[in-house]
């Protein structure tokens, strides 16, 4: 409101500004109409007697509440002026953003996290001056306290200018407490979901957690309720359109390094499972020398869905649980299983209560490193789900046939769920399991990495990774 009181520009161009600025779908003069101009009115009051006249309500804004009448968003936008529009809002609300900081209301990752889930932004402030570079984010806020005085250049905006560098966020916590080392995930707004810089943070907590002398045992959980939701997908799509597969590669492997370390470690590794796990999530807590599970904790392998195949060991250590046939069927199903099922699977060490997580690992901790991978029985409630994926099963599901041995309704329910995977991954997921048989570890994960760059090649891939979240995708087999 301040800028149209100005004469900066009409309403329709301030809008489509803040919509550009922020990738949001409604600007401020529309939800203004929609949650009543005099909410904004009041809390803009509350600001301004709170923190001083720059949060104040304009007399524009004031006069349109007594006026009773919604602000009429109608109209032309006039390029001329959406760039000077873009940086106007820039420098208020990045401001805003680092003084909130400055004050210690909020670390950066906070406030960040705060605007994408409550405001529905792509990106969070201090990711988006890390985008449109420091030097200008600068030069907009300082714009903002030319012409308003009573808000200063916040602090920690004026350090990071004299760094030149974009501002770091720290993606992952490393606490000590009892001789035990939390490594927690906190990224809740994206459910954990890996990154480059999620691995790498993980790889460097893990790393100092290993070689503390105060730490005898490596607990690993995520914020929010799920543990980790697989692979930032995003992260696929960039380096497939930007045909940089190779750097996919090389990152998958950075990631085997860590979970062969995660699993070999001298100190006991430990996965809290209390919520969902998915994809590279469910392999990393299958890393883990041991895991815990509260009755949320739930693991999947939904590759084959998005036209690729579990690509962080979860096949490989699946398979040397529960052998290959459960193997197969949860990986060409994607199939969720549950912290019970996990635990009556062997995969899963202790069931327990929130409240009993400390208790519970420090018991874990007592009894020493468990055989993980141990001979055992598998349940009779599992032996069907088995039998749909025996390597004469896998011939027929592969050419769209369903299995046999097993009731009809399991047969077909198989054989519908698998239809609608993507026929190479399937395929492929097959074939690396095979082969990893028998193998070392070592030599099964290059298996595993040897096939990489196949899969990320295929018109399966990129379909089924950008349709994700958005429609099913429509697999060709190519």
């Amino acid at each position: 409101a301040r800028m149209l009181e100005e004469g900066m520009a009409d309403i329709p161009t301030i809008e489509e500004a803040a919509k550009r600025a922020f990738k949001i779908g409604m600007g401020p003069f529309l939800l203004m109409n929609v949650t009543g101009i005099p909410i904004a009115v009041h809390a803009a009051t509350t600001l301004g007697n709170e923190l001083g006249p720059f949060y104040a309500p304009c007399e524009t804004l004031k006069q349109q509440m007594e006026k009773g009448e919604n602000w009429d968003i109608e109209g032309e936008v006039d390029e001329s002026k959406i760039q000077a529009a873009v940086d106007r809002f820039n420098g208020v609300c990045l401001g805003v953003a680092a003084a909130l900081v400055d004050e210690g209301v909020a670390s950066i990752e906070d406030t960040d996290r705060g605007a994408k889930i409550g405001l529905r932004w792509i990106l969070g402030p201090f990711e988006l001056m890390n985008r449109i570079g420091i030097d200008k984010t600068y030069e907009n806020v300082e714009a903002i306290t030319k012409i308003y005085p009573d808000f200063s250049m916040p602090k920690i905006l004026e350090k990071q200018k004299q760094l030149g560098k974009p501002f770091d966020f720290n993606l992952v916590d490393l606490n000590v407490k009892d001789n035990i080392a939390y490594i927690t995930l906190n990224r809740p707004e994206a459910m954990n979901a890996l990154n480059e810089a999620v691995v790498a943070q993980l790889d460097a907590r893990f790393s100092e957690a290993e070689k503390s002398t105060a730490v005898d045992a490596i607990v690993f959980e995520g914020s929010g309720k799920a543990f980790v939701a697989g692979a930032d997908i995003r992260y696929f799509v960039k380096n497939i359109k930007a045909g940089k597969i190779s750097d996919i590669a090389e990152f998958t492997r950075k990631g085997h390094e860590l979970l062969l370390r995660i699993e070999n470690s001298d100190k006991l590794t430990i996965v809290l499972l209390d919520g969902l796990s998915l994809g590279g999530g469910s392999e990393i807590a299958l890393s883990a020398q041991a895991i815990i599970a509260t009755s949320a904790g739930s693991m999947a392998f939904p590759e084959t869905s998005i036209g690729i195949f579990p690509g962080l060991g979860g096949m490989l250590r699946f398979t040397r649980h529960v052998g290959p046939e459960l193997a197969k069927y949860y990986t060409f199903t994607g199939a969720p299983i549950g912290a019970k099922d996990a635990f009556d699977l062997g995969i899963v060490n202790k069931i327990i209560e929130p409240a009993e997580v400390e208790s519970a690992i420090k018991q874990l901790v007592a009894e020493g490193k468990p055989d993980k991978y141990r001979d055992r029985e598998i349940p009779e409630k599992f032996q069907a789900l088995a039998q749909t994926c025996t390597k004469e099963n896998v011939e027929r599901l592969l050419s769209g046939k369903s299995p046999e041995g097993v009731s009809e309704e399991m047969a077909a329910k198989t054989a519908k769920i698998v239809g609608f995977k993507a026929p190479l991954a399937l395929k492929m997921a097959d074939e690396i399991i095979n082969q990893q048989m028998g193998k070392t570890m070592a030599d099964a994960v290059e298996i595993e990495l040897g096939r990489l760059n196949e899969i990320f090649s295929t018109a399966d891939a990129f379909e089924g990774l950008s349709s994700a979240g958005r429609k099913r995708p429509e697999f060709k087999g190519k």
